[in-house]
């Protein structure tokens, strides 16, 4: 396998904040592979590097320490190795809490340290990678004081962004089409405000989030070796025809459902997997209760 995750538990202070903590390998150099949208995530890279793809902002190049915006789709990167990066996957609550930028004018890029962290706090964060090339870290230990670094930096949030927030996420894992009356109903805000919030908050407006999260729910189900036929069935009904499902998946994820499904060595199962994604409950609404995910 030319490369691979590990991931690690957050804390327990900052589930609320983190998707998880990781260890990502690449034995070689020169392989090619696609991102999935994603959120954000701050790395250290301490061997090796990576260029991604990130479209209209152009070829990013991963440096010792990385704070990449969310991805809102699929993005190809290739890796420069062998190459040892250790990262905090950050969920919506945790970029909004630790950097304040709004998603919409942050993703797809890579952000300078300089606009999140200051002082103590970005000193330590510059320092990590030559701690740990040096032994007086190890893996473990790194990650753990990259953890205490966005411990150390995140800003409360205001009632009404983490309402905004979690009720977005919660009304996200409840279907494969959820109702955007459903959302609004669910917010104190006007349709025009729950728009601009939303946009903020996960970079898009909530249509085209149900496209994003709809086409990453059914690529992960999908990728399962045994799939119900009432759940298969579910995801297929959630798209126009096939050749809609399929264009879908790849935007979103950069393969398509035959290739999730035959190509084991791909970041994109790992990440989007219950290990590397919590940002949003993959088994909602009924496919919990066939999946027997639920009493």
């Amino acid at each position: 396998m030319p490369y691979s995750f590990e991931f690690i538990e957050a804390p327990a202070d900052l589930k609320p904040y983190f998707n998880s903590l990781y260890i990502f390998r690449a034995d070689k150099n020169g392989v090619e592979d696609w991102l999935p949208a994603y959120s954000g995530q701050l790395a250290v890279v301490t061997e090796g590097y990576a260029t991604i793809d990130h479209g209209k902002n152009g070829t990013g190049r991963t440096g010792d320490v990385v704070l990449q915006g969310a991805l809102l789709e699929a993005r190809q990167f290739r890796i420069h190795g062998p190459m040892l990066m250790l990262g905090v996957s950050l969920n919506f609550r945790g970029w909004a809490a630790l950097t304040g930028l709004p998603v919409n004018e942050a993703h797809d890029c890579f952000v300078p340290l300089e606009k999140v962290f200051a002082g103590e706090q970005l000193d330590r964060l510059k320092a990590l990678p030559a701690a740990i090339r040096s032994g007086d870290l190890d893996e473990r230990e790194a990650l753990d004081a990259l953890a205490d670094v966005v411990r150390q930096s995140l800003r409360e949030l205001s009632v009404r962004h983490v309402q905004v927030i979690d009720t977005t996420l919660q009304w996200l894992s409840s279907s494969l089409k959820p109702d955007i009356d459903e959302l609004q109903d669910k917010l104190p805000y006007s349709e025009r405000q729950v728009q601009r919030l939303v946009t903020r908050f996960f970079g898009q407006p909530p249509v085209r989030l149900i496209r994003r999260y709809r086409a990453v729910r059914a690529a992960t189900l999908l990728s399962f070796p045994e799939l119900s036929p009432e759940l298969e069935a579910e995801i297929h009904e959630a798209f126009y025809d096939q050749a809609h499902m399929i264009k879908e998946i790849r935007a979103f994820t950069g393969r398509t459902p035959r290739r999730l499904e035959k190509n084991t060595e791909t970041p994109v199962k790992e990440m989007l997997g219950p290990d590397g994604y919590s940002s949003v409950d993959l088994f909602g609404g009924s496919q919990d209760r066939q999946l027997d995910k639920k009493p």
